[in-house]
């Protein structure tokens, strides 16, 4: 885990502590922590002042983390699986396992918590969104159905609206404490992703990536920036359901997927140039010798 200088654009300490890839981060809102969940079975928390890691969360069977999310005063944690579709709690400041909430049938990818309450909402793979009375361990409202797999999801910073994203790049908005969906924002398009060095066919006929992975409202709640596997990040305007416009974050051909088209001179019978091991063999520098 390595946390970086947003002005200088430099990583001033890096966290080794995690045996396998991280998948989720979080910041306390205080600025003194941050917490960061892993396919290694632990969320971690980190002491931004003296560079140490002061706790780490475990459960009592062995998981794989994939999301993460921390209660605005900064006491609970929760973290989502990927195998048995269960949301741990924590106390931040025990470290205890409090309770598990149960009820998704896919891998829980999205979490967080409302801003203005103690109301956690949770994403799944099994085309709902949930939302929860961590101290209760209780479901709010029925779950929000969708048609799709439901990759992350955003409160509004007011906690009167909460978006979702799903596997084929349409935004949701939602009243969180009605369930009533408010509308919707086709997005495929919108993010339009390049063509990679293995795909088989054009970016434009591709259906892979067009998804968004990472939604954010705005300070006021007036906009949502929405970006997944495409060089572009997305900005809606929320209450038109309008793109407003589209940030390239990068132009590095040194990544994947950047370049809208491929040169084919690059392309042979046996596959893409760059694919291709084109140095010596040990059985052919035997033959020349």
């Amino acid at each position: 885990l390595k946390v970086w200088n947003v002005a200088g654009g430099s990583a001033f300490v890096t966290f080794k502590d995690h045996t396998a890839p991280v998948t989720a981060v979080h910041f306390l809102a205080s600025g003194t922590a941050v917490l960061s969940a892993s396919l290694d079975g632990t969320v971690r928390a980190y002491d931004l002042v003296r560079y140490r890691n002061f706790r780490t969360f475990t459960s009592p069977e062995p998981q794989q983390f994939v999301s993460l999310a921390v209660d605005p005063s900064g006491e609970i944690v929760c973290a989502g699986t990927l195998d048995s579709f269960e949301i741990l709690v924590w106390s931040l400041r025990t470290g205890r396992l409090l309770d598990v909430l149960t009820g998704h049938q896919g891998p829980v990818y999205g979490l967080a918590f409302s801003p203005t309450a103690t109301v956690l909402a949770s994403s799944s793979w099994d085309c709902t969104v949930r939302t929860w009375d961590v101290f209760e361990a209780k479901g709010l409202v029925e779950p929000l159905r969708h048609t799709h797999d439901v990759l992350t999801l955003a409160y509004r910073p007011d906690g009167k609206q909460l978006c979702s994203s799903t596997l084929d790049g349409q935004l949701f908005f939602w009243d969180p404490m009605d369930g009533v969906c408010q509308g919707s924002i086709e997005g495929r398009r919108d993010i339009a992703p390049g063509r990679k060095v293995r795909d088989r066919v054009t970016a434009a006929n591709n259906s892979s990536g067009r998804c968004f992975t990472s939604i954010c409202y705005s300070a006021d709640g007036a906009y949502l920036l929405a970006g997944g596997a495409s060089k572009y990040v997305c900005m809606y305007d929320v209450a038109d359901r309008v793109l407003l416009r589209r940030f390239q974050i990068t132009s590095s051909r040194a990544l994947d997927g950047v370049l809208d088209q491929l040169n084919s001179k690059n392309m042979t019978d046996a596959g893409p140039l760059q694919l291709l091991d084109t140095a010596p063999s040990d059985d052919e520098d035997e033959i020349v010798g």
